[in-house]
């Protein structure tokens, strides 16, 4: 599995599950990722075997606590990245989350926990201003 796509995936279910306020569909996936059906139960399949998520026909799609845990941290390494570009570099709004979608599956955890310091752990997101969160920071603990 690509980790990028697996981020993603998990990333949509989480965001689903989240506005449903209950299991993600794999038609609803397939539709907010601009995939097709059969390549979303494929995935969620491949997920599912590696104790990710859930998946119960005619139900939905679920996260484990190992997949909403990696979902999490990958929606905190996000909204961080996303701060420090607009914040500390003055990049644009849109383009900062277009950057921050690509540097947050190759960023670090040491290099993230120290750009957290550096922006002495900002509390909301510039684009939406949902909160970043204290997601997996040493520092803010």
């Amino acid at each position: 599995m690509h980790p990028e796509r697996t981020d993603q995936y998990l990333e949509t279910i989480f965001l689903l599950i989240r506005r449903n306020n209950a299991p993600a569909r794999t038609t609803q996936i397939a539709a907010e990722m601009g995939v097709s059906p059969p390549s979303v139960t494929e995935m969620i399949q491949r997920l599912s075997e590696a104790g990710l998520v859930d998946y119960k026909p005619y139900y939905g799609v679920e996260l484990t606590e190992p997949g909403e845990a990696q979902a999490k941290r990958i929606r905190h390494s996000n909204r961080v990245l996303r701060r420090f570009l607009t914040t500390v570099l003055g990049i644009e709004p849109e383009t900062a989350r277009k950057e921050a979608n690509i540097l947050q599956h190759n960023t670090s955890e040491t290099v993230l926990e120290h750009i957290c310091q550096y922006m002495r752990h900002r509390e909301f997101c510039p684009k939406c201003e949902h909160p970043i969160g204290s997601g997996c920071c040493k520092f803010s603990q």
